[in-house]
This record gives structure tokens, C-alpha cells and sequence, in this order.
């Protein structure tokens, strides 16, 4: 058996050697600090924006689910109530609680609603969940 190198198949060494990561000629040093000052700053970016999306989306969808489920629950409990008592102070007394509970929200100029607010912890989810995919393509580029 032949074991010369043919010009098909070269020797081992010079395959591993040609497959080995070779640094970037053509990008000086300067240039490639500056290009990983870049994604590191990107990544501190998407990395603080999990964060903040991972703090808030529950809060917004327990305070929307909650403000949408306490008019309902009250309407439930005064039509039961009726059965229960024939009081009209108690009557009464639930029925200035079901009708204080406001619709919406307008807070510095913001319209909320528990709607909006549902919304606005799933689109934190999404961004959250955006910005761990962009994270982790990143820190492959580091």
C-alpha cells in the first residue's frame, strides 16, 4: 500500500493545520477591539432588557387579570347575595363597591386598562424572550 501523499489527500497534520482557526488579517487590532467594545455593549443591552421585562411582565399580568376578574367576581357575589340576606344596607354597600371600581386608569397623561395591561406583560414576554435570542447569538460573537 502507497502511504506517499497524493495531491487528493494530504497528509494529516496539513488537514488539521489548514483547519484550524486562523486570525483575521485584514481587520488591524484596533478594529477588532472596537468591533468587541460593540457587542459587549450590545449585549449589556439586551441583557438589562431581560431583566427589566423579567421584573415587570408578571406584575402587569397579575395586576390586569386581577382588576379584570374583581368586577366579575363582585357581580357574582352581590347575585348570590340576594339568596343569602334580605338587607338593603348590605345591598347597597356591595353595590357602591362594584360601581368604584374604575373601568380605566389615566395616570400622567397614560390611558391603563386591564386589557392594556395584559398586553403589555405579554409583549414584555416577547421582548424578553427577543432579547435572550439576540443574547445569546452575541455571546457565540464574543
Amino acid at each position: 500500500m502507497n502511504t506517499s501523499p497524493s495531491p487528493l489527500h494530504p497528509p494529516r497534520h496539513d488537514r488539521l493545520a489548514a483547519n484550524a482557526r486562523t486570525p483575521q488579517r485584514g481587520l488591524p487590532i484596533l478594529g477588532r477591539v472596537v468591533l468587541t467594545v460593540i457587542w459587549a455593549i450590545f449585549h449589556f443591552i439586551f441583557s438589562f432588557l431581560i431583566q427589566l421585562a423579567e421584573l415587570f411582565a408578571p406584575i402587569l399580568l397579575i395586576i390586569g387579570v386581577g382588576w379584570s376578574l374583581i368586577p366579575h367576581l363582585i357581580a357574582l357575589a352581590s347575585a348570590n347575595l340576594g339568596s343569602l340576606t334580605e338587607d338593603p344596607q348590605t345591598h347597597d354597600i356591595v353595590s357602591h363597591i362594584s360601581h368604584t371600581l374604575p373601568n380605566q386608569l389615566i395616570i400622567a397623561g397614560h390611558l391603563f386598562t386591564p386589557h392594556s395591561l395584559i398586553m403589555d406583560g405579554l409583549l414584555l414576554m416577547a421582548l424578553a424572550a427577543a432579547s435572550s435570542t439576540a443574547t445569546a447569538w452575541l455571546a457565540r460573537r464574543l
